[in-house]
């Protein structure tokens, strides 16, 4: 998630998308309407939200299209679980090219180095793990590593107009907070 650390970056995402995947495989029939804490959304689009975020990196890094992030919840089709290991599977695959994390890139955001366009990605997978598990009524704690990582990645950005277009306002941890729950609550989670 920082220039001239590329495996370490690459590393994170298969953590972050792993975790994003492993409570992925515990939603049930009953939980793709469940609210989550992300305003508006339910479980399937916020499901759809991952798997579409997974399949633009993969395109954007391999060269191809631009940064349109629509969410549709009909692309996770009747396979959820496996419309996300396709997309995972596709976007480490290209985040792991030679040259991908230091070359630039088409992104919302701005022209922006691979490295960077994965330190979302990384955060992405992480937070929504947990919203995922929230909403479906599972605690879980982020892992401290990553949630140390995601940290030292945003802050640099902390009141800027690109956090405050995509995450609600930091929020106090209580004193002695682990890293997972500094990070939710600068990401405008309250755990």
């Amino acid at each position: 998630m920082s220039p001239g650390d590329n495996a370490d970056t690459i590393a994170a995402y298969t953590s972050a998308c792993a975790f994003f995947g492993e409570r992925l495989a515990t939603v049930t029939d009953l939980d793709w309407e469940r609210p989550t804490p992300c305003e508006g959304w339910d479980v399937r689009t916020l499901v759809a939200h991952v798997v579409t975020g997974e399949a633009l990196v993969a395109q954007v890094l391999s060269g191809g299209g631009s940064w349109d992030a629509a969410v549709d919840p009909s692309v996770l089709g009747l396979n959820p679980m496996a419309s996300w290991r396709g997309t995972a599977l596709a976007a480490l695959d290209a985040a792991s090219g030679a040259g991908v994390l230091d070359a630039i890139h088409p992104h919302a955001a701005g022209d922006l180095p691979g490295g960077v366009i994965v330190g979302f990605r990384v955060t992405d997978n992480l937070v929504h793990g947990w919203d995922l598990a929230t909403a479906c009524g599972t605690d879980v704690e982020l892992p401290d590593g990553l949630a140390d990582l995601c940290l030292d990645f945003w802050l640099p950005l902390a009141g800027s107009d690109g956090m405050a277009a995509h995450f609600d306002a930091p929020v106090m941890p209580p004193e002695g907070a682990s890293p997972g729950v500094r990070l939710l609550s600068f990401l405008g989670r309250t755990p």
